[in-house]
């Protein structure tokens, strides 16, 4: 498992800004200052009680330490936010959205589309190759 403060974090993010934005997608929270590890957090920070507990158990969360992460984890975390975007899309809100108590249009974003995000932008970070 890795594990990355938040300065460590927020310079990682400056340096790989341009493929962040451009290449994953990944939305800065304000404009008028550098990428920062907040802007990360907040895609993996918005997620249900259940999904926060799902994630944590899968090697992804936040601490007094810095971010964790395990890559080996990244298959079976990115599996259950793609299902999260299909069921939603396909309008059947009974199998990982019942599991993960999802009801909302936000929940969608928040633990499908944020976490997809975040997984990308850790890969273009700290990927192998990086």
């Amino acid at each position: 498992m890795t594990v990355v403060s938040n300065q460590q974090l927020s310079k990682d993010m400056q340096v790989k800004a341009h493929l962040l934005i451009n290449q994953v997608g990944f939305m800065p929270q304000a404009q008028d200052r550098p990428l920062e590890a907040d802007d990360l957090l907040f895609y993996i920070s918005e997620t249900t009680m259940p999904m926060a507990a799902f994630l944590q158990s899968h090697g992804l969360f936040m601490d007094d330490q810095g971010l964790h992460f395990d890559f080996s984890q990244f298959d079976a975390i990115r599996e259950v936010a793609v299902k999260v975007v299909a069921e939603h899309d396909a309008g059947k809100l009974d199998g990982v959205w019942k599991q993960f108590d999802l009801s909302t249009d936000d929940d969608a974003d928040y633990n499908g589309e944020y976490i997809l995000l975040a997984l990308a932008a850790l890969a273009i970070m700290y990927g192998p190759g990086n």
